[in-house]
């Protein structure tokens, strides 16, 4: 789940302030994802039996928003349904921070990417103006489906902005209960804000020339994305709602102000409450937040919990996500390693450097390795222990170059195609001419290589992305086909028919080998392509198996 306030920028002096802002507005770094993160389709937490369902919904543009609705398996009929809405840079994974809020007290959950978000339709996003319309698409959908059952809304960040834009629409079915964490009151203010702060710009704006500059942004979305950044203004919207809104603010967020929230908080028109916690506009929410956000939804939905609820106590989510205190998408303070980085560490028992994966870094800074699992490595230790594989580690003159012709795996076509370097940031992440508005992560440039010469040049492995082999399955009992999906910075590969699963280089020896003898494949017909193990653990901060319980068996 990714978090917001995160700018790719270029290192060119006059236009990158410019740049920034814009791409921070419409194009932030877009999460993508596998659909298995999102979990089993059936589970159970609390004693409540949990089934989830996946759809698309097509919003007033012809785009298909994807969709995942999480219904737990209660007696009682007419159950509410809260819809969540995610942040800027975030996507339908945000919402898992609901679940365990929400499920156990027989509330289903309907989550889903916006338009220009995860594995939704659209290239932009605007910060709520066209969100507020795919949140009336998702809400159509439900009522339609669902005449009866009553709805709530949770919104983070531009997902709370969109909720206030939306609810003034609502008249003849209003919605019965809404929560904002970190709502921003007026986009353009924010935009200033922002443009004026080190933290997020890599050169503040001076005072004379902001409004300049915010004018030149203004011309540049509107063109790009279809919008006015003066039209976006919960702050105009909230006096017309009178839904009961709980509003969640961040005492430390130097991102969306808690001035924002407060302002939004004095003009909303209904039955309010305003909620201060000790945390940023990223930061997990304790856990005092979540049991407010449960009982203001329990409250004003008027209902109680239903009878197979164990009784366990509001529980933050990332300890249902085995991922307990830590963010799952979090860079140390200086910037050099990041969750998802593949890494060498020096193996005091092997007495050597292995490969390794940064699974998660904690607030503190603190860096986990999935071969050091709840163990972290601290500044002193991450200078001494931790470092890139020099098998592929990029020295100055081997960085990626603007201008420079490259060759990108594209996952959609699956080949290789040609692609110009147009922009490269401070962390070595590349922006290509076909894939405008996006920075491929240093973690991914597997999809890149110099025209020529295999991805990452030095790699040891012998394989490609794209590769046709044979794979020597054991549960099967000989060679089948496969293809190379993955190529890491050690050499290692993916393969998908396992994908998640690393092949070392050793291990391609005996289990990997190029297409080309002609071989029965047991249990198949000649041309089938069957796959050792359909859902593979991957390697992740967090397996879908970890991320939900599996459900009992009935007696």
């Amino acid at each position: 789940m990714a978090n917001d306030a995160q700018i790719s920028k270029p290192e060119d002096d006059g236009e990158a302030d410019i740049f920034s802002l814009w791409n921070l507005i419409i194009r932030p770094p877009r999460t993508r994802y596998p659909q298995w993160q999102l979990g089993p389709q059936r589970f159970e937490h609390q004693g409540v039996d949990v089934k989830r369902e996946d759809f698309s919904v097509k919003n007033h543009r012809k785009q298909e928003l994807q969709c995942s609705l999480f219904e737990p398996q209660v007696e009682e009929l007419l159950r509410p349904i809260v819809i969540y809405c995610h942040g800027n840079s975030s996507c339908r994974l945000g919402a898992l921070e609901a679940v365990p809020v929400l499920l156990p007290m027989g509330i289903a959950l309907l989550a889903f990417d916006f338009a220009g978000s995860g594995v939704s339709d659209g290239d932009f996003v605007s910060l709520g103006w066209h969100e507020r319309d795919d949140l009336a698409s998702v809400i159509t959908y439900l009522r339609t489906r669902y005449p009866n059952r009553g709805i709530g809304l949770w919104g983070r960040s531009m997902g709370a902005a969109t909720c206030v834009l939306h609810m003034p629409r609502e008249s003849m079915e209003p919605i019965q209960a809404c929560v904002l964490d970190s709502c921003f009151a007026n986009l353009a203010q924010l935009a200033g804000e922002l443009a004026q702060n080190d933290q997020y710009m890599p050169w503040p704006l001076p005072s004379l020339v902001l409004s300049a500059a915010l004018g030149v942004v203004r011309m540049m979305v509107e063109s790009k994305a279809k919008f006015d950044i003066m039209d976006v203004s919960p702050v105009d919207h909230v006096g017309d709602c009178t839904v009961p809104t709980l509003f969640l603010v961040g005492q430390k967020d130097d991102f969306v102000r808690p001035s924002h929230s407060e302002l939004l908080h004095d003009k909303h028109a209904g039955v309010k409450e305003l909620l201060a916690f000790d945390g940023d506009h990223n930061s997990i929410r304790p856990r005092s937040a979540f049991e407010a956000v449960r009982q203001w939804f329990l409250t004003h939905f008027d209902i109680s919990p239903p009878k197979c609820f164990r009784k366990g106590g509001c529980r933050s989510p990332f300890d249902f996500l085995g991922v307990s205190g830590v963010s799952s998408q979090r860079r140390t303070p200086d910037g050099k390693f990041c969750v998802g980085d593949l890494v060498e560490y020096k193996s005091i028992t092997k007495g050597e450097w292995i490969g390794a994966l940064i699974v998660s870094v904690s607030e503190d800074g603190g860096v986990e390795l999935d071969v050091k699992k709840n163990f972290y490595l601290y500044k002193q230790d991450q200078e001494t222990k931790i470092r890139f594989p020099t098998s592929c580690k990029m020295e100055q003159d081997d960085r990626w170059q603007v201008q420079e012709t490259v060759e990108y795996y594209s996952v959609t076509s699956k080949e290789w195609i040609k692609a110009v370097v147009i922009a490269v940031n401070s962390h070595n992440e590349v922006e290509l001419d076909v894939k405008r508005g996006y920075f491929l992560p240093v973690q991914d440039h597997h999809k890149l290589r110099r025209i020529g010469k295999p991805a990452c040049a030095g790699f040891e492995s012998e394989y490609v992305m794209g590769d046709r082999v044979e794979y020597m399955s054991k549960s099967l009992g000989g060679w089948i086909e496969a293809s190379v999906v993955a190529v890491d910075v050690a050499g290692r590969v993916q393969l998908d028919c396992k994908r998640g699963v690393w092949f070392t280089a050793d291990e391609q020896q005996s289990l990997i080998r190029h297409r080309g003898i002609s071989v029965e494949k047991p249990g198949s017909e000649q041309g089938d392509t069957p796959c050792d193990d359909a859902f593979a653990t991957p390697l992740t901060v967090a397996t879908a198996h970890e991320i939900f319980p599996a459900p009992k068996k009935k007696s």
